[in-house]
């Protein structure tokens, strides 16, 4: 007799290579405060979004899947004279990919476009959203390349602390205070420029590091609309593509990492400052005319008219803040109050979540002269050296006050009414509000939390071709999932393969027939994520049954002659009624897989959707983040997704990301912006707290554990929160720094005023769990704070920042889980603004060679294996 694993092969085998993909689900309800107009049209069943689009395909869940935009192919340009290659510029090169193997620092992205969306047309028209946005260069005619340098060799596979390279640290210099006002000129990059200068100290790069910071020098000071600003941007392109050949020539190193850094920061800068610099070229100088608030009064008018004719003011009233805009020209609101409305409204003019029906009523004219008018109350007079400076000004300092300030204008640059410099926005939007979180998880990972199926046998009471048939069945399942590439969406298939065994017996008058079966089924389900929510699939399935004849048994069986003949005529009735019975078997069992299977998975992927919106869309939204998706995305081996979590008056990621290695389960990398754009939705800056209310704030949006600070702290004890920057968090040289801000800090009839606190954090690793530890003593830093005051404090936030209290990376449930036991974290690096983690089957660990040696863990400089 087969095992249960042989049969499960045979199955296997006879299972259909793919399922037909299902019907698509019921679209979810709307979100509330949206606006409902008396009139919207019926959403067509299955549908699952308000837009107009072709009915689906049979079989075809959620969103019909659409393929990419081909990019459009670009000729490889020849090699131009100097003349042409100063008319026409040349274009950023996009460096190869190049295997994974070790280093000795934490690895970023070797293609130095990290944001999907597309260009400006000047630069390329149908660019695919996958593709890089770099394109081959002529080959440099003016400066001279940096000679071939041989590659170093890979690094061991363990890197003790003792063994690290020395690093030079990056040093910024203060910016000088203009003597004068400054004007529309390049301003100062001194975050480039001690990038530049950190190369510099490597004899392989010195030269390439010498010309970039000559070029930025020379570009420093220039009018904006200069030519010479132009040929000297043109000639940095140059520069920006011989960097990634130079760091493929480094080896895997310090050196190269920094040379990654560089040319990245140097590529977002060209992408910015190009456009910026036609844009100049292109600027007629007219300043927009001083804004008159009661010229919305006809505008408005015109609206509250239209909605009242359709008998719909009452619903969109609220939702456009119609009676706030009337306040702001009745009482004169100030012009930032006025500012943040007009942006509020426009946001949901333009929000997706409106259907079809209110999207057409909003493209009616009346509210055309409306929109332009929020516009201008929403637009800020941003000129492009300002815009530049606020730049140079987060990059240098990081600090959450510049970065609003930089989102600040490039919203007010996004509503300008020139084309070019609205496009200029977007651009600054796609690099410095770029994708702050990114997950990756592969099918072997989710194979781990399917349960385990376990042999069932019941009992078989049904009828089959009006016979009743009595017995007893065994089913053995196995569950398995499968990826199924899709370039917009999750979209996962749960495969179902099934052996049925059985023996039973059916009575027909005089006779009984005594059976056995056996069935082997496949269903199939689909599971769609996008960001319009969770969608299934009606299940699929199909069976094939063999099926024969054990024995009979009849009432004349002691009866000479007659017995043999009623046997004989009921087996001949009982085979010629086999393939019918058959077919009758195999459609039961396909609709009882078919029930089992959407049964099962409807009702957790109910459960999955209101825990996602429970535990992190909804708080989320409640601060003010408005968490959005960048990409996602189904390959073969992977579902990919970035996401950016943000305010609207918040950056996100602007520096490249650690790469997880080839052979993670799951991987996970975050930016330090989700925690300071998460933080400053607390709204500490210059308020007034009690120490206890602060700490149960926070508590309150951390992951749990075990104890309260509350019992910890002193009572009576009140702090007032810096106006700027109250509580700074970076990530670098493998430790996640806090910075606290405090004016004032009372403790009873002692104050103390004006110091910041800083603690570090490094983590702690044991198989699945790791966890964040205070890393050396608390530091101290104010002018005002003498000896006794740096006792009593260190006293009171040696309590708030506990070394006996740990910060779980990995949620205890996860690490516990029996179920992952196979994985252990094989990558956590805390580098460059970005914690990186990644889990990986244990046996792929253990794999590791001196012949093909991984540096699993980077502890910033100082590297290191898990050993075993």
């Amino acid at each position: 007799m087969p095992s249960p694993e042989q049969r499960l092969t045979v199955a296997k085998q006879a299972a259909p290579a793919a399922a037909p993909a299902p019907a698509a689900a019921k679209a979810p309800t709307p979100a509330q405060g949206e606006p409902t107009p008396a009139v919207r049209p019926a959403p067509v069943k299955g549908e699952p979004t308000p837009a107009v689009r072709p009915t689906p395909e049979k079989g075809e869940p959620t969103l019909a899947k659409r393929e990419p935009t081909p990019a459009k192919q670009e000729p490889t340009p020849a090699k131009p004279p100097e003349s042409q290659l100063a008319q026409n510029g040349p274009t950023l090169a996009d460096p190869n990919t190049r295997p994974q193997e070790a280093e000795l620092a934490p690895r970023v992205e070797k293609q130095f476009a990290l944001d999907l969306s597309p260009p400006l047309p000047t630069e390329l028209e149908m660019q695919s959203p996958t593709e890089d946005l770099m394109m081959p260069a002529p080959t440099p005619v003016v400066e001279t390349p940096d000679p071939v340098l041989p590659a170093l060799p890979r690094a061991p596979t363990t890197v003790r602390p003792e063994e690290v390279p020395d690093r030079t640290p990056l040093v910024i210099a203060e910016p000088t205070p203009p003597s004068q006002p400054p004007g529309e000129v390049w301003p100062a990059s001194p975050q480039l420029k001690a990038l530049v200068a950190r190369v510099a100290v490597h004899p392989e790069c010195e030269a390439w590091a010498s010309r970039l910071d000559a070029k930025l020098s020379h570009l420093e000071g220039l009018p904006l609309d200069s030519k010479d600003a132009g040929l000297i941007l043109d000639q940095m392109v140059i520069i920006h593509n011989d960097a990634s050949t130079l760091a493929e020539q480094l080896g895997y190193s310090w050196k190269r990492t920094d040379m990654l850094q560089v040319g990245f920061a140097l590529k977002r800068r060209l992408s910015i400052w190009r456009p910026l610099h036609e844009c100049a070229l292109a600027d007629d100088g007219v300043r927009a005319a001083p804004l008159d608030p009661q010229q919305m009064a006809q505008p408005l008018n015109r609206v509250e008219d239209e909605l009242r004719t359709g008998g719909e003011l009452l619903s969109w009233s609220d939702f456009l803040m119609l009676d706030h805009i009337r306040d702001a020209m009745s009482l004169g609101y100030p012009e930032l109050e006025r500012r943040k409305l007009a942006r509020k409204i426009l946001g949901r003019l333009e929000s997706p979540g409106l259907d079809q029906a209110q999207q057409k009523l909003l493209a009616t004219a009346p509210f055309d002269p409306f929109r332009a008018e929020l516009i201008q109350w929403a637009a800020e007079d941003v000129t492009l050296a300002t815009a530049l400076r606020q730049i140079e000004q987060f990059e240098s300092t990081l600090s959450t006050t510049d970065s609003t300030r930089l989102a600040d204008s490039c919203l007010s640059l996004h509503y300008s009414p020139k084309p070019h410099v609205a496009a200029l926005a977007d651009l600054i939007d796609q690099h410095y509000r770029n994708a702050n979180c990114r997950i990756a998880v592969n099918a072997s990972f989710l194979d781990a939390l399917l349960p385990q199926m376990e042999p069932a046998e019941q009992d078989v009471d049904d009828h089959i071709l009006g016979n009743r048939v009595l017995g007893r069945s065994r089913r053995e399942t196995e569950l398995k999932l499968r990826f199924a590439p899709d370039p917009i969406q999750w979209r996962v298939q749960l495969d179902v393969v099934g052996v049925v065994d059985s023996n039973t017996s059916s009575h027909s008058g005089p006779v009984t027939v005594f059976n056995h079966g056996r069935s082997y089924y496949y269903a199939s389900k689909q599971l769609v994520v996008n960001p319009l929510g969770f969608w299934v699939s009606p299940a699929t399935a199909s069976a094939q049954t063999t099926t024969g004849i054990n024995g009979l048994r009849t009432d004349y069986d002691e009866v000479p002659l007659i017995g043999s003949i009623v046997r004989s005529v009921a087996r001949n009735q009982s085979e010629a009624k086999q393939v019918e019975a058959r077919h009758v078997v195999e459609r039961k069992v396909e609709k009882n897989a078919m029930e089992q299977l959407d049964a099962g998975l409807n009702e957790k992927v109910d459960l999955w959707q209101d825990k996602l919106l429970s535990m992190a869309v909804d708080p989320l939204n409640d601060m003010g983040l408005s968490p959005a998706v960048v990409d996602m995305n189904t390959t073969a081996e992977q579902l990919v997704g970035r996401f950016r979590i943000a305010g609207d008056m918040q950056l996100a990621a602007h520096t490249p990301r650690p790469v997880a290695f080839e052979d993670s389960a799951l991987s996970l990398q975050l930016h330090e912006s989700t925690l300071n754009n998460s933080v400053r939705q607390l709204q500490l800056a210059g308020r007034r707290y009690r120490l206890d209310d602060v700490v149960r704030r926070i508590e309150s949006r951390l992951p749990q554990t075990e104890g309260s600070l509350l019992e910890q702290l002193p009572e009576g004890v009140e702090v007032v929160f810096a106006d700027e920057d109250p509580i700074e968090i970076r990530v670098y040289d493998g430790k996640i720094e806090m910075t606290v801000a405090i004016a004032e800090l009372a403790n009873g009839d002692r104050v103390y005023r004006n110091f910041r606190v800083i603690v570090a954090y490094s983590p702690q690793i044991n198989g699945l769990q790791a966890e964040l530890a205070r890393e050396g003593t608390i530091k101290l830093d104010g002018p005002e704070l003498g000896f006794g005051g740096q006792i009593a404090l260190r006293g009171v936030f040696a309590k708030v920042f506990s070394k006996h209290r740990t910060l779980p990376i990995i949620p205890p449930q996860v690490a516990d889980d029996s179920r992952l036991q196979q994985f252990e974290l094989s990558q956590l690096a805390l580098y460059d603004g970005w914690v990186a983690l990644s889990i990986s089957p244990k046996a792929a660990v253990a794999a590791d060679t001196q012949e093909e040696p991984k540096v699993r863990i980077g502890h910033g400089a100082i590297l290191q294996k898990i050993l075993h």
